[in-house]
């Protein structure tokens, strides 16, 4: 049986197919951007769903949709409006998988999010909890949804104008149940033209983001940037954002208008207190629901929000759960991915059993960008190609010389971060690496931390987390212990602590066994890890995409494959 999922959102929009196949359902997770190359593409996702559909001939699949703030359905109105919408759907053939086919099953958004967390969970019981900047509408809950009821809000709350801002489930093997929803109002500023706020812990992050940045999605630079400020009380979010000086907001474009712009104090300042504030709230709620649901040790943090690795890192350490878990792809990455679990997991015929820590993975882009070697010497004409005895005691070689190498392998990561398959690597104790890669690989801005990855049988050696903890995603920043401060400084942040990833055999064995070789050959089993992009490109999907960035940047070579290639001269 197939059951396909949509994931028609603002940003990151999606298509999933979850295929029946014994114990683990088979997953592939197509992301707009990766196909079209424009990072965090929110466009209806024809182009991710013609990459499934060769795989659903002559089958007739289950499907499920999601939206965030609007539904698909009122999405696919406007876009009718500005253009025949749907008479393209039909020529194209894709009119079945428009929201005006009755048998497409809604799902809201933030019950997308938690079914996407059930299908990566490691444990029988937990609590999944889903925050991030705008879930579904009140309105767009029917009567026969399992959270309406109790959880639709009070007038006071929005009515049915309110979105969703916070949900709690409570997770028994492969079933959910909304036990808390919270809810936000956005209302016109009274201050700032043309912005909307509201009391949500996700919008306080993104309203900053934009006001820092001038791209709300730019949350993962206001978490940098944090490091460098002074913070101060935020009390009310909603009164916060307005009395924030908008006129003093960046408005400029790019690293370099950036990095030009005399307001660094006020920006580190205010990303200081936004964390600050970040932090303090997720803490007091995750202490409130372990006690309120004491059968319940594990967590699951998930939404938009769960990408904030300082913060996961302060819950873990405050020690309210046994094991706090985030998947690779909290974000609307896995709205696709949401929508096909609620179908697969609502049908009896399917059998739920947890991910367990020592096989989790999140390679489930597509099937078809495997690097195929015909397709690698194809490709690259005209570049130094070569076939190695061993590819990673070859590049660990050049690893331990001091080489920045690009690592292609696999199918993709589906999330917005590097786990080995869609890699830049280095030596972490290379001085000035983090330089270099921000001003000529990633041309990033330069305060911005790089992660690391490491063997997981030794990360606590390098780290100050429990021996056998579980960050195959890089979730968790976790302090570099100060006899390795100085030699890990180039993936180590102002604040002393690293976007960690930890890899087990089982999880990734190519590039385990690549940590391994470089390890036994310098003493470090761990290396720089950064997305095989550069700034405002996604990562590197297909064979042509590695040539083109290999092509463009600086790097020494790339492994693809079994093959090293360079450039000629």
């Amino acid at each position: 049986m197939h059951y396909l999922g949509l994931g028609k959102t603002l940003f990151n929009s999606s298509a999933c197919l979850i295929t029946s196949n014994g114990h683990r359902p088979q997953i592939e997770l197509v992301l707009s951007e990766r196909v079209n190359r424009n990072k965090a593409s929110g466009v209806w996702p024809e182009q991710a769903l013609r990459s499934i559909l060769p795989q659903l001939t002559g089958t007739r699949p289950a499907i499920a949709e999601n939206r965030d703030v609007i539904t698909p359905a009122q999405h696919e109105a406007i876009l009718d409006r500005a253009f025949p919408f749907y008479e393209h759907l039909g020529t194209r053939s894709l009119a079945p998988f428009s929201s005006r086919n009755p048998e497409i099953r809604f799902v809201t958004h933030h019950r997308c999010h938690a079914m996407a967390a059930l299908a990566m969970s490691p444990f029988r019981k937990s609590i999944i909890l889903v925050i991030d900047g705008a879930g579904t509408r009140a309105s767009d809950f029917n009567p026969e949804h399992p959270e309406a009821g109790i959880h639709l809000p009070k007038q006071t709350d929005g009515g049915s104008h309110a979105l969703e801002a916070c949900s709690v489930y409570l997770q028994e093997a492969g079933t959910l149940r909304c036990v808390e929803k919270f809810w936000q109002h956005f209302k016109p500023s009274t201050r700032a033209p043309g912005h909307h706020f509201s009391e949500g812990l996700g919008t306080l992050y993104e309203k900053s983001a934009e006001y820092i940045f001038a791209c709300k999605r730019s949350a993962g630079k206001v978490m940098g940037l944090a490091g460098f400020g002074r913070p101060h009380e935020i009390g009310d979010r909603r009164a916060f954002l307005e009395e924030l000086h908008w006129n003093r907001a960046f408005q400029g474009k790019g690293k370099r208008e950036w990095e030009a712009c005399a307001e660094f104090e006020l920006f580190t300042n205010l990303a200081a207190s936004v964390q600050g504030h970040f932090e303090q709230s997720l803490l007091s709620l995750g202490r409130r629901l372990r006690e309120t649901y004491p059968d319940f040790e594990n967590l699951i943090f998930t939404g938009g929000c769960a990408l904030n690795c300082t913060a996961n890192m302060k819950l873990v350490k405050n020690g309210f759960f046994s094991e706090i878990y985030v998947p690779p792809f909290p974000g609307d990455e896995s709205i696709g991915l949401g929508a096909a679990s609620s179908l697969y997991h609502s049908d009896p015929a399917n059998v739920w059993e947890p991910f367990c820590h020592e096989n989790q993975q999140g390679y489930f882009g597509p099937r078809s960008s495997i690097p195929a070697d015909e397709t690698v010497e194809n490709v690259f004409v005209g570049f130094d190609v070569s076939r190695p005895t061993s590819i990673t005691e070859h590049c660990a070689q050049l690893l331990e010389e001091g080489k920045v190498i690009g690592w292609f392998q696999g199918r993709s990561e589906s999330g917005p971060r590097a786990l080995g398959n869609r890699s830049i690597l280095a030596r972490p104790d290379r001085p000035g690496l983090k330089d270099h890669l921000n001003r000529s690989i990633k041309f990033r801005e330069s305060f911005r931390p790089y992660g690391c990855s490491c063997t997981h049988d030794v990360s606590h050696r390098y780290f100050n987390i429990t021996p056998g903890f579980n960050a195959p995603y890089m979730s968790f920043a976790a302090t570099t212990r100060p006899q390795y401060q100085e030699m890990l400084k180039e993936v180590t942040h102002v604040d002393g602590t690293s976007r960690m990833q930890t890899v087990r055999p089982g999880q990734n064995p190519l590039f385990h066994e690549l940590l391994q070789a470089f390890g036994r050959r310098t003493g470090l089993f761990c290396l720089l890890n950064t997305s095989l992009n550069v700034m405002g490109e996604p990562i590197v999907e297909t064979v042509l995409d590695a040539r083109k960035f290999l092509s463009e940047t600086p790097v020494d070579g790339m492994a693809i494959g079994a093959f090293y290639i360079r450039k000629q001269g």
